[in-house]
């Protein structure tokens, strides 16, 4: 599920939560219509609070903790090269 800005006819924006299942769009909440680009702004952060909220997907927390990430990635990292190490050496002897 995502959210949508679509322009109208009458050039104004209506922003829709979207859900595509099966192949098929399928329009789930209308958020309203905006003519200013401030308005359209306060729908779509309206939308995405209640895409959080209700959409079951996970989001990936970013802003979390700077230090803890970067000690996962080399913990991954480390891991990595003795798996590389491991395979080299298995292939050669």
């Amino acid at each position: 599920m995502y959210i949508r800005k679509k322009k109208n006819r009458s050039g104004s924006i209506t922003v829709v939560a979207v859900s595509k299942a099966r192949g098929y769009y399928k329009e789930v909440r209308n958020f309203g219509t905006a003519e200013s680009a401030d308005e359209v702004a306060c729908l779509y952060t309206k939308a995405l609070c209640w895409l959080k909220a209700n959409g079951n997907q996970l989001s990936l927390d970013f802003d979390d903790e700077l230090g803890r990430e970067r000690e996962e990635t080399a913990r991954v990292v480390d891991n990595m090269d003795a798996v590389l190490l491991n395979g080299t050496q298995l292939l050669l002897n």
